[in-house]
């Protein structure tokens, strides 16, 4: 078990900040008590190897096909649509969103549910008392807080390992040290390697700091450095505009106004009204009060009934992800009487930390499916004849 000792102690500046575009947070404006908070300990279990082999998928037809072959639907599971979301500042009430998120799903395309996810983005440290925020309870959502959400699908985000350039305590303009730290102590700390950020505030070098590192993308409002960004004007993007890429870097919108007038509701009703645009990004400093839980509630509410079934509702790592492997993952293909092989080898695929290895693929063939099967345990497979929709899924947790 971990301990930590929390002191007395007075903000003497009488807010503590922490939050995107210097947002303050009342959680600390009071003395708090000596008190001891045992956390689980959080270090402990075996680490997910990572996955850079082959894996050999068979498909068994009713009859010899004239013609059979596959490919990769743009999103996972075959969807037309996505939204992606992040609550910055590793805010508290992820927890609560959690509660409506993981009682809400799509399907795979064959017959699995999969609930709604996002990504947390985090600090590492406090700019005014210098506080380790993955410790810091009652504030934000400590590293114990955070497991349960991982395996419900929840990343965590690099949101820089001080907030801001000015405090008690920070690294000036340092961006690649804030990375680089933060990186290093959610490695340490939660056994969890990033792969994304979310740009503090609206400084610059944040993503060129990333992508050095080594990292897939990463969003901001409108700080992109020299990255040509998807979403030039606006969030509304398509993914015909994504093309293979080293680091993304993508326009987000941002909201913490959850009532029906928030940004956050044309967003969602403009994306299912027509095919105007294909997926939007957006981040939030989580749910204020008991209106804005609600709020939330119906906001997700209103999307899983217009999706249907159209759309996936994840983190910016998960959608990332997909598109990177599929674009680089070395795919064969053989034809033998009612059995074609599909060999998928990963060891093309960018060194990017990758938690979600899945891919999907359609076949195209003239005679229906009888069967498939995948060589690997690594992996769970999930196959609709009727849709000829393939699912591979494997996720690294823990590092």
């Amino acid at each position: 078990m971990k301990k930590i000792l929390v002191l007395n102690f007075v903000i003497v500046c009488s807010v503590l900040i922490l939050g995107c575009n210097n947002k303050v947070g009342s959680a600390s404006e009071r003395n708090t008590v000596e008190e001891e908070i045992n956390l689980p300990a959080i270090s402990e279990g075996v680490a997910t190897p990572a996955f850079n082999g082959k894996v050999e998928i068979t498909v068994v037809f009713s009859d010899d096909p004239l013609f059979a072959k596959t490919s990769f639907p743009k999103l996972k599971y075959n969807k037309n649509k996505a939204i992606l979301m992040e609550f910055d500042d590793a805010a508290l009430t992820v927890v609560t969103a959690y509660e409506k998120l993981s009682n809400t799903f799509y399907t795979d395309g064959c017959g699995n549910k999969k609930n709604y996810s996002l990504g947390l983005a985090v600090n590492g440290r406090n700019l005014y008392n210098n506080k380790e925020i993955g410790l810091y309870a009652d504030f934000a959502t400590t590293y114990a807080q955070r497991l349960p959400l991982i395996q419900k699908g929840m990343d965590i985000m690099n949101h820089s390992y001080y907030h801001d350039e000015v405090g008690n305590f920070n690294y000036g303009k340092d961006r690649l040290k804030n990375v680089k730290d933060l990186d290093a102590m959610i490695l340490l700390n939660q056994r969890y390697k990033m792969n994304t950020l979310v740009v503090p505030s609206n400084y610059e070098g944040f993503h060129t700091a990333a992508a050095s590192y080594g990292y897939l993308g990463g969003a901001s409002e409108g700080t992109f450095d020299s990255f040509v960004q998807i979403g030039k004007f606006n969030p509304k993007n398509k993914l015909n505009d994504v093309k293979p890429f080293n680091y993304l870097a993508i326009r987000r919108a941002f909201s913490d106004d959850w009532s029906n007038n928030g940004a956050q509701w044309e967003l969602a009703n403009s994306l299912f009204a027509d095919n105007t645009f294909d997926f939007f990004e957006i981040g939030t400093h989580g749910l204020k009060d008991s209106s804005a839980v609600k709020n939330f509630n119906d906001w997700i509410d209103n999307i899983a009934l217009k999706a249907k079934d159209k759309l996936m509702f994840c983190s910016l790592r998960e959608f990332l992800e997909y598109l990177c492997i599929k674009d680089h993952v070395t795919k064969k293909e053989v034809l033998i009487g009612k059995t074609l092989t599909v060999t998928l080898d990963y060891s093309t695929v960018l060194n990017k930390n990758i938690s979600w290895y899945d891919l999907s693929l359609l076949v195209n063939s003239d005679k229906a499916i009888s069967s498939v099967s995948i060589n690997s345990t690594d992996f769970t497979l999930s196959y609709s004849s009727v849709a000829k929709l393939i699912n591979i899924n494997r996720r690294k947790v823990k590092w």
